[in-house]
């Protein structure tokens, strides 16, 4: 297996803003890069596409969702203080003192999520858990005239927090749920240009998981594959007081978790686990009830179902500005997609 990921591009396309929803920015950044190899286009949810090989056959959709979680202005005060509704599934205790980047009329707005510090906090506070809507966002505003000269309700954020590197190959940023996704699905499209495929193959960075998979729906009905290769993140079981008996057997470092589930197409399945074995990626079967909270869910029952498989990087610190993954997976979750791809009939 050799192979070696475009780093410049992953760090792009970390710091993007692309909260669920408005993706925009996140979604140019792909596109910018997939033009380079690939046909691209753009469809009317949002969804970005990069083709390989039109009119191969059969038709593989390998697809990442290129959103993130964030918030949106809800209501500004007299004061200047912005207050927010989540736009995806938020933890309120991680947004305690993190700094925001808002998407403003005229560029983006930073500020700071402040609450009442410890010391003012009355006894029974301290014991309570925050709620978002007891939270605020303090951009340096002195005035409500003053915000509103540089956003709005309805204006969207994310958190301010770029891409580090750890020690060995660990990387930390924000939005790895699922920028890394999307990441592997062009960084296999790109592998395969170079290795050669009859297939036409098509990287898709899909909108809106966050809320619901929506964009996934929509790309599935509109390409309409023979097959799909759904690449997300799942929680890494290997950290204190993670209990493998309900998040499985998941880690870093120990290559990709394949998903098996009622949604997962069992041949695809065995396909992707020979490969795995035969290419010498190591991988972790993940076990799945009715669904698995990822795109695949949706993917698999659009028109008369899509032989759906699920490949997924460990991750450490999901919806949090420091979340966690190993390159050495994401480099074998790149392989296997393009091995897939090359086999498939």
């Amino acid at each position: 297996m050799t192979y070696e990921p475009d780093l410049d591009f992953l760090e792009k396309l970390l710091l993007a803003t692309g909260p669920t929803g408005f993706e925009e920015e996140a979604v140019e950044v792909f596109l910018e890069r997939a033009k380079a190899f690939a046909e691209v286009e753009v469809d009317q949810k949002g969804n970005a596409y990069a083709h390989l090989n039109p009119g191969g056959s059969p038709r593989i959709l390998l697809l990442g969702h290129i959103d993130e979680i964030g918030v949106i202005v809800s209501h500004i005060d007299e004061q200047g203080f912005l207050f927010l509704k989540p736009l995806g599934g938020w933890d309120p205790q991680v947004l305690v003192g993190q700094r925001l980047r808002v998407l403003g009329k005229r560029g983006p707005v930073l500020g700071v999520v402040g609450r009442k510090a410890i010391h003012v906090l009355k006894p029974e506070e301290r014991e309570k858990a925050v709620k978002l809507e007891n939270l605020f966002v303090d951009i340096g505003a002195q005035s409500k005239e003053e915000a509103l000269a540089h956003l709005e309700v309805g204006a969207v954020g994310v958190l301010d927090q770029p891409p580090l590197w750890l020690l060995g190959e660990r990387l930390v940023s924000k939005a790895v749920d699922n920028r890394i996704g999307a990441f592997v699905v062009l960084e296999a499209l790109r592998l395969l240009k170079d290795l050669g495929t009859q297939a036409h193959i098509v990287a898709g960075a899909s909108v809106q998981e966050e809320i619901g998979a929506y964009g996934a729906r929509t790309a599935a009905h509109r390409l309409n594959p023979d097959y799909a290769l759904v690449v997300d993140v799942t929680h890494d079981a290997s950290t204190p007081g993670m209990e493998k008996k309900e998040v499985g057997e998941v880690a870093l470092g120990q290559g990709v978790a394949l998903g098996v589930g009622p949604f997962v197409d069992k041949q695809v399945l065995r396909t992707l686990r020979a490969l795995a074995e035969q290419e010498g990626i190591p991988y972790t079967l993940h076990a799945h009830g009715r669904f698995s909270g990822t795109d695949a869910d949706e993917v698999a029952w659009v028109r008369e179902g899509v032989r759906t498989g699920l490949v997924s990087i460990p991750n450490r610190y999901m919806h949090s500005p420091s979340e966690m993954v190993d390159m050495r997976d994401v480099r074998a979750a790149v392989w296997l997609l393009a091995r897939f791809a090359q086999e498939a009939r």
